[in-house]
């Protein structure tokens, strides 16, 4: 047998040989990322739908699917579901990319979409109402004189504000009595009957004129319409001896004056929100983050502080005495939290309800939580009856995650031990946890205690005179232990 006769036998058996091998899997392709808005289109946050379309590929699929703002990406969705529904809960303006898996090993990269403006919730030039103030201070206040200086400064900021009668005339109409919070039938009432589309509610924490003057407020504005949603929320507490400087030269004694400080302070960061540069944290990944990586959260638009300055550096002193946080728990992940009132143990009048609103205050900031208006908390347990007198139960919590009622993927909740303020030394111990609505477990929690000289040797520099900023830098310390990796 000659070499081309071996050759020839030596080729049939090899394409005889590969005749009975199935072909390998067809290549995996994306057809198509698609996002139901038009780039530059105004959309409201929760408007974005999204599906991506593919061929090819071995066996089942999974695809990823990330946002990016401000060159920050972060995943949004790892599944077998190749469409959904996108929550932007901040304003800005955002990036997709999907990326799709098989079983085989094969990854593809849908590449980035132009970018998509997800507008604030409410507008500069809505109109708006201003509800009266509600006093959780533990002194007598001129409630009016402090609302009315709200309303003139709102305006001042080119704002258009609901006729003060106007709205006494709906309080009245549907016996609005409690001016804490607000729900969606009231939401929507109000935007039909007076056509506002946000509404500012303000609590009282601290007031004092005399000797030192101190004042807290804790803000907030809330869309009007079809949905009550929480657009914006900050806070501010000052005291007059705060940075009283060379031979007190930086006292201030006019509680008035101080009261000007604070509203502006309030305003401007208002100001940050209605320009879309509102500092949030969000959390930044890799491909890798679908199997759970646990990542640390950014602060976007670190050049900008709050009114209280509570995202600066976490202070030592301030840390957690104790912390807990579930394996199991993913930080970065979506969630819709309801805070509830927190459990007020041998504290002043309103603790439990100042140290709530901070904590919804703190939770708000993070881009991939949703936070529930607190109205509509409220308005859910006094509707199922639901009376906390040693805490949060699993029936509330039960209540509160149910998809029919409020759909809470966490319910945050906590008990208030000291939350001295008003005069004297600042002193704050608050305990609080949040429990996984669909297991029923709890997830992360912990306990802070301190006072505002903790830690100050020379010249009261450090001191934090008020219970505002104590509380405040105790939850920025203690959400920081959760983001860690």
């Amino acid at each position: 047998m000659n070499f081309s006769t071996k050759f020839l036998a030596a080729l049939l058996l090899l394409l005889g040989a590969c005749a009975g091998v199935p072909p390998g899997p067809e290549p995996l392709r994306i057809e198509s990322l698609q996002i139901s808005a038009p780039p530059g289109l105004r959309e409201k946050a929760g408007a974005v739908r999204w599906s991506v379309v593919t061929t090819g590929g071995d066996g089942d699929l999974v695809c990823e699917l990330y946002s990016r703002k401000l060159r920050v990406a972060s995943l949004e969705y790892a599944g077998t579901l190749f469409s959904g529904q996108w929550h932007g809960n901040k304003p800005g303006h955002y990036a997709f990319k999907a990326i799709v898996r098989d079983r085989s090993g094969q990854v593809v990269d849908s590449g980035w979409t132009p970018e998509y403006r997800v507008a604030p919730l409410v507008a500069r030039d809505a109109r708006y109402a201003v509800l009266p103030l509600e006093n959780l201070s533990d002194n007598q206040a001129p409630l009016a004189e402090i609302q009315q200086g709200l309303r003139e400064g709102l305006s001042a900021r080119g704002l258009k504000l609901l006729d003060n009668t106007e709205l006494q005339a709906f309080m009245t109409r549907h016996r609005l009595r409690h001016v804490g919070g607000i729900t969606h039938e009231l939401a929507r009432k109000l935007q039909d009957e007076t056509g506002v589309d946000g509404v500012f509610l303000t609590a009282l924490e601290s007031w004092r004129e005399v000797p030192s003057p101190r004042v807290s407020l804790i803000m907030r504005l809330v869309s009007a319409g079809e949905r009550a949603e929480i657009a914006w929320i900050d806070s501010v507490g000052l005291t007059g001896d705060d940075k009283p400087g060379l031979l007190g030269l930086g006292l201030v004694k006019d509680p008035r004056r101080l009261l000007a400080r604070a509203t502006d302070r309030l305003f401007d960061s208002l100001e940050t929100y209605l320009r879309e540069e509102e500092p949030e944290f969000r959390y930044p990944t890799t491909d890798g983050a679908a199997q759970g990586r646990l990542t640390k959260a950014k602060l976007l638009h670190p050049g900008r502080q709050t009114a209280d300055e509570a995202l600066a550096a976490k202070s030592r002193r301030h840390q957690p005495q104790s912390f807990y946080r579930a394996s199991a728990f993913v930080p970065s992940a979506r969630q819709t939290v309801a805070v509830v009132p927190f459990l007020n143990v041998n504290a002043r009048k309103h603790a439990g309800e100042l140290v709530a609103l901070h904590a919804v205050k703190h939770l708000h900031r993070y881009a991939n939580l949703r936070v529930i208006e607190p109205g509509m908390v409220r308005d859910t347990l006094l509707s199922y009856r639901m009376i906390m007198q040693s805490g949060p139960s699993l029936a509330a919590a039960d209540i509160l995650a149910s998809e029919s009622i409020l759909a809470a993927d966490l319910i945050v909740s906590g008990k208030v031990f000291d939350y001295q303020g008003e005069v004297g030394q600042s002193k704050v111990d608050f305990s609080w946890q949040a429990i996984d609505g669909s297991h029923r477990e709890v997830v992360w929690s912990s306990r802070s205690y301190g006072a505002g000289n903790d830690g100050v040797y020379f010249f009261d520099f450090g001191r934090v005179p008020s219970a505002h900023g104590l509380v405040n830098s105790m939850m920025r310390s203690s959400l920081a232990r959760i983001e860690e990796p």
